[in-house]
Order: structure tokens, then C-alpha cells, then sequence
């Protein structure tokens, strides 16, 4: 029989045995011996050892003198701040002598230029008559201090007293504008209710009109029909010699049709809304069953695929009884590192 192979698959093809060849090629370059080494370099390992020793005992060199070079910078600086601060204290000190030898109160000038003796006077006038250090008026001063006292605490205590009253005063207007507002909202309030209540008796009665109005309207209709059916019949002969009540009875028959049709229809409204209800319920309980019939058929699927795992696992440990006691042979790493990918 003879085939017709496809431009695609022969693409396919070529593209297939093309990659099996790159594959033949790489594994060949990889795995040989000669080409490629397995391991680890030692010796280029030790010298990324050296290196990286040399390059931390650097850093450590250059941490260490810059460290002293910072220690040095610190000790000059205290040493001169030392030396401001002694050089700022002796300064301090020669200020302080010269104040106390030249410049004491008896010999500054800059009281009054015109009078250098002026503060020796007021010193000899503020000596107190009698013994010195003696104060005649101390009783009288104390009992003026005494009264300014007691007079402040006086004044402090009627400003706590009015401040008291104010903010009681204070409490009471507030009280009494919070009842007026108070009662000013529940006069709006009763003013509201009011007038709701008056809408709604205008709104009945309005409605109450317009019901009479329409009973009126219908009753005139029904009375026009009745008018009518009684003087179609005098058209023709002998039309007056019927009884005048048969109409009436007609238009109470024709009410009555009327009232039946209409619970008629409502009945049947009423079976159509149950065929509804009734069709939902059903449609509801098919689908719950539905759903309780997929999640037992899930749970049976699940639980064969756990028995067939089951079996898979003891034929695995049949075929391959050392995976069970932990000891791996050199047979099972032949399935692995089979690509150079």
C-alpha cells in the first residue's frame, strides 16, 4: 500500500530527528571524560580562600588606622576644649578681681556725675536711728502688712463669691432656655400633628366624596341602563302590556353573571399561581437530588482511586522490596541524570 507523506509531517519529522541528533551530540560532549571534569576544584577553592582572608585582614588594617586616627583627632580636640575652658576660667577669675579692687560701690561715678559722693549719702541716710540693725517701725510694718493681707483674702474671697453667683446665674439662663426651647418644640411639634391630623380628615373626606360621588355616577348608569332596556321594548307592539319589573330581574341576573366570572377568573388565577409553586418545588427538589446523586458518585470515584493507588503502592513494594526497609541501590540513580538538559 502506498503512502503519501504531508509536508507537515515531514517537518515534523525532521524537527524531531533533528533534536534527537543535538541530544546524541550534547550527551556525547558532556559526558566525556576528556571534555569535562565532575567535582570540585580545589585548588582554585583554596585560592578563593586566600583571597578572600587577605582582602578581610585589609579591611581590618584600614578599620584599625582609621580608628586611631580618630582616637588621635579626639584626644586634640578634648585636649583644646580643656584648654578654652581653663583659659575661659582664669579670664573669669582676673574679671572678678579687678571688679572687687577697683570697681567697689564706693568708687563708681555713674549715680549722678554731678554728685560722685552721692551714694555714701543715701548710705548714711538709710542708717536707722539707734542701735544698728535696729528696726523702731517693724511692729507698725507688720501690722500694715497684716491688714493689706487680710485685705486681699477679703477681696479674693468676694471675687470667688461673685464668680460663684455668676455661674449660678449662668446655670439658671441656660435652664430656662433650654425649657423655652423645649416648649417651643413641643408647640411646633403639637402645631405638626395638628395639621397632619387635620390632612388626613381633609383626605378621608375627600375620598369619602369621591366614593359617593362614584357609587352616585354608577348608580345613575345602572338607572340609564335600566331606562333603556324598558323603552327598547316600546318599539315594538304590545311592548307596554309587559311587566315593568322583568328588566330588573335581567340586570340582577346580569350582575349575578358577572359576579360568578370574576370569582371564576380569580380562581383560576389562583390554580395557575399553585401550578407555579408546585413546578418550582419540584424543579428545586430534582436538583438537591441531582446534587446528593454527583457527590455520591464523587466520593465512589474517590474511593476506587484510593484502592487502585492502594494496589499500585504494594506492587511497587513487591517489585522493589528495599524501598521498604530505607536501603537504595545503585540501580535506582540510573533513571536519573540521563539528559544533559
Amino acid at each position: 500500500m502506498f503512502q503519501v507523506e504531508l509536508p507537515r509531517e515531514r517537518k515534523a519529522r525532521e524537527s524531531v530527528e533533528r533534536r534527537r541528533s543535538n541530544e546524541t551530540d550534547r550527551r556525547e560532549r558532556i559526558f566525556n571524560d576528556k571534555f569535562r571534569t565532575i567535582g570540585v576544584d580545589k585548588e582554585a577553592l583554596d585560592l578563593q580562600v586566600i583571597e578572600k582572608l587577605k582582602q578581610k585582614s585589609q579591611l581590618k588594617n584600614q578599620e584599625d588606622a582609621h580608628n586611631a586616627e580618630v582616637q588621635q583627632y579626639n584626644r586634640a580636640a578634648g585636649l583644646l576644649q580643656r584648654r578654652h575652658e581653663e583659659a575661659d576660667r582664669l579670664e573669669h577669675q582676673a574679671r572678678a578681681a579687678f571688679w572687687h579692687q577697683n570697681q567697689n560701690p564706693q568708687s563708681r561715678r555713674e549715680f549722678d556725675l554731678n554728685d560722685p559722693a552721692a551714694l555714701k549719702k543715701t548710705q548714711s541716710q538709710m542708717v536707722l536711728p539707734g542701735l544698728l540693725g535696729e528696726d523702731p517701725e517693724s511692729g507698725s510694718r507688720q501690722q500694715r502688712q497684716q491688714e493689706q493681707l487680710r485685705d486681699w483674702l477679703l477681696q479674693q474671697r468676694n471675687e470667688l463669691q461673685q464668680k460663684r453667683l455668676q455661674n449660678k446665674l449662668n446655670a439658671l439662663l441656660d435652664d430656662r432656655n433650654r425649657e423655652e426651647m423645649d416648649r417651643r418644640a413641643m408647640e411646633l411639634q403639637n402645631l405638626e400633628m395638628a395639621k397632619r391630623k387635620a390632612d388626613l380628615i381633609n383626605d378621608a373626606n375627600y375620598n369619602v366624596a369621591k366614593l359617593e360621588e362614584k357609587m352616585n355616577r354608577e348608580r345613575q348608569q345602572r338607572e340609564e341602563i335600566a331606562l333603556s332596556a324598558l323603552s327598547i321594548p316600546a318599539l315594538y307592539p304590545g311592548a307596554n302590556k309587559k311587566d315593568p319589573a322583568e328588566p330588573l330581574q335581567q340586570v340582577t341576573q346580569f350582575q349575578l353573571r358577572q359576579v360568578l366570572e370574576k370569582k371564576r377568573l380569580d380562581m383560576e388565577r389562583k390554580q395557575r399561581e399553585k401550578d407555579q409553586d408546585r413546578l418550582l418545588l419540584d424543579s428545586a427538589r430534582s436538583a438537591l437530588l441531582l446534587q446528593r446523586l454527583q457527590e455520591k458518585q464523587n466520593k465512589q470515584l474517590r474511593k476506587q482511586l484510593d484502592s487502585v493507588n492502594a494496589q499500585l503502592a504494594q506492587i511497587r513494594l513487591q517489585e522493589m522490596p528495599d524501598l521498604k526497609r530505607g536501603r537504595i541501590d545503585d540501580v535506582f540513580f540510573t533513571q536519573f541524570n540521563t539528559c544533559s538538559r
